[in-house]
């Protein structure tokens, strides 16, 4: 047997019994210590519903890993999000069209995904699978998807088969997506995420999902009416920021004539 298809087969055998669970801290109240034992328990779905296509692809033309829109926009706007978190799928439902729309297309704004995989295990898994589809720059594609197969917290939903599916319909290198999946693999992309979403999340004091962050400050919520306001007041802010420094003379272009 090839040595890919035994690592293969020994994921599948291993994702359906064992948990990406917890080698690391989470930010959930309940989060096991590390001395503590991952109960060995995860019943997906005896017959899972069909993978269904999210009704809008997020445009990639500007996409860049995890990041959507240009470089160099003015206002940068982070979204705290877990793939189980009933919220989060709303907001990337109903609010994140409009912003991408409105606000990413025209430049005036960079739209970044932030991980707070915190709900369970298929959070961890499902974060790590969006993780390997932003190696290859689908992250976006993936992330549609996991949004529109969404269905509540540990319902088989994000089941390794279902994963699979998904990357098979955005056109994902699945050798490579099979490969970062492998439980051993699959853990320490797990670990490497969490120690950088923990700090930065306990940094920005963020404990809860989705929470959105413009140009560094936390928004009271995120509706689309609200975060709008608070793009447009940034977006205002760098405009006045940007008006002002050009108004600033540059060094040696005053004459300083002579007594």
């Amino acid at each position: 047997m090839p040595a890919s298809t035994g690592s293969w087969m020994r994921l599948r055998r291993l994702a359906s019994l064992v948990p990406i669970t917890l080698l690391l801290m989470t930010l959930a109240p309940a989060a096991l210590a590390q001395d503590d034992e991952p109960e060995l328990v995860w019943a997906p779905l005896e017959t899972p519903p069909p993978v269904v296509a999210p009704a809008v692809l997020t445009p990639t033309e500007l996409a860049d890993g995890f990041s959507l829109g240009a470089p160099d926009a003015p206002v940068v706007v982070e979204v705290w999000e877990d793939f189980q978190c009933p919220h989060c799928q709303r907001f990337s439902l109903e609010v994140k069209p409009a912003l991408v729309e409105y606000y990413v297309q025209p430049g005036d704004a960079r739209l970044v995904f932030r991980n707070l995989a915190f709900l369970g295990d298929e959070s961890h898994w499902a974060a790590v699978a969006a993780g390997l589809a932003a190696e290859q720059n689908a992250f976006w594609p993936f992330h549609d998807y996991l949004f529109a197969n969404f269905g509540g917290a540990e319902s088989g939903a994000y089941h390794i088969d279902r994963l699979l599916e998904m990357g098979e319909a955005i056109g994902l290198d699945m050798e490579r997506f099979r490969d970062g999946l492998v439980l051993e693999n699959a853990r320490a992309s797990f670990a490497r995420m969490q120690q950088e979403a923990h700090a930065d999340a306990l940094a920005a004091g963020i404990n809860a999902t989705p929470t959105v962050v413009v140009n560094g400050q936390r928004v009271a919520s995120p509706d689309l009416a609200t975060v709008a306001a608070a793009i447009d007041e940034a977006i205002a802010v760098a405009a006045e920021a940007g008006a002002t420094l050009a108004e600033e003379p540059e060094d040696g272009a005053e004459d300083s004539g002579e007594g």
